[in-house]
């Protein structure tokens, strides 16, 4: 089998990369990446075949994921260092299956809502974490 040419590794690199823009599943964009790799070497080096190329693209791929996904996950779902802004801070909410209805949105609440009925008046003092807190 012949080598594949650099340029298609690339585009087919570029192109997973962009798949997992849409997808999402965080796997991807390993390979595309891996892909991209093996291309630039593929300009300096010239392989024997393109069963060399793909296995150097998957094992960069399954090494890169190994070590690479946690760290990056965290990284990205790290909570910023500023406080958010909100709009829903106090007011009157009602108890509506044991959720309440405040602002015209659910939300949830850690307190023991069983003592209410539905419909019941509720004053929450803040929004903390999507999740009301009610005074009391």
């Amino acid at each position: 089998m012949d080598t594949i040419s650099p340029s298609y590794l690339l585009a087919i690199g570029i192109l997973l990369i962009g798949l997992e823009a849409i997808i999402f599943s965080f796997v991807i964009s390993f390979l595309g990446f891996a892909l991209i790799i093996v291309a630039i070497i593929s300009y300096f080096y010239t392989f024997d075949n393109a069963i060399i190329q793909l296995a150097l693209a998957s094992v960069i791929a399954l090494l890169s994921a190994f070590f690479l996904r946690n760290y990056i996950l965290n990284k990205l779902s790290k909570p910023s260092e500023e406080p958010e802004e909100r709009t829903h801070i106090s007011g009157v909410g009602y108890i509506d299956e044991d959720m309440i209805k405040f602002d015209g949105t659910y939300w949830r609440c850690d307190d023991d809502l069983s003592q209410y009925n539905n419909g019941d008046k509720v004053q929450i003092v803040n929004v903390i974490d999507n999740k009301v807190v009610l005074k009391g």
